[in-house]
């Protein structure tokens, strides 16, 4: 009886192989890389290079990816690289949830009286943005709060503002498969998605205009812990006949002070 042929399996057999050195090799860069730029504070990518022992482009493309993943981010306006706020906030420890609210609830409450509008905590979730807490505002009509439900983030002020701290590479990682649309004016794309949160980042806060719900506009401003890590966004949502672009920088100040209100204690 003819044997059957070997060669293909052996083949598969030493590209698994392969490629499992390939990765235990590439995690192993990764974690030697973390540990330089916990000890040197920031670093070129020169540096990195000559520390693993790699050629130049494959330091970058290894930068490359921590800082899609958060791990690691580049100075603002400069080459070097430093500890990202991801790693940071695993070393620092997360804050809870519970704790977090706790926190939280009575500066919703004091915004909802200073703004007149419905306020909501958000965390983000993945793809999504999650709302965590609530306080209803004052008026007949009103926006409810919605403490519970899940919307992707790329439709929500919150969400917007959450999203806009990380870099470009990491908003890009939660849709690859693209957005889709919840309204007739839900950014249409990753790339506007993109341009949208450089926007944000610039004013200071995110806006959500007919994105999510038709008729309901918000504004949001990210929540930073006392390490300057974001674990929240706090908003303002009213109905679209009382917040527009106008009213929406005037809630601004108001929403970070209550930001930093809260950050303050966690």
């Amino acid at each position: 009886m003819p044997k059957k042929p070997r060669a293909e399996p052996e083949r598969q057999g030493r590209q698994e192989r392969q490629g499992d050195v390939y990765a235990a090799s590439s995690v192993d860069n990764a974690l030697r890389a973390l540990v330089y730029l916990r000890g040197h504070q920031h670093a070129r990518v020169t540096d990195i290079s000559d520390h693993l022992g790699v050629a130049r482009s494959t330091a970058h493309r290894l930068l490359t990816t921590l800082r899609g993943h958060g791990f690691v981010e580049q100075e603002p306006g400069g080459r070097r690289y430093r500890l990202g706020p991801v790693l940071l906030g695993l070393t620092r420890g997360a804050v809870d949830e519970p704790t977090l609210v706790q926190v939280a609830h009575g500066h919703l409450a004091r915004l909802r009286d200073e703004a007149g509008e419905t306020t909501n905590l958000l965390v983000l979730d993945g793809a999504d943005s999650r709302f965590a807490d609530g306080c209803e505002g004052p008026h007949p009509l009103r926006v409810a709060t919605r403490t519970g439900d899940r919307v992707p983030a790329y439709g929500t002020a919150g969400g917007k503002a959450l999203l806009s701290e990380l870099s470009p590479e990491a908003a890009r990682t939660r849709y690859r498969r693209g957005l889709p649309a919840l309204t007739s004016t839900t950014l249409r794309d990753v790339d506007a998605l993109v341009a949208d949160l450089a926007v944000c980042r610039a004013r200071g806060y995110a806006l959500n205009f007919d994105e999510s719900v038709t008729g309901v506009h918000g504004v949001g401003v990210p929540v930073r812990d006392r390490f300057g890590t974001c674990v929240a966004a706090v908003t303002v949502a009213a109905p679209s006949i009382r917040l527009d672009v106008a009213r929406a920088a005037e809630l601004a100040p108001l929403l970070r002070r209550t930001a930093d209100r809260i950050g303050a204690e966690l």
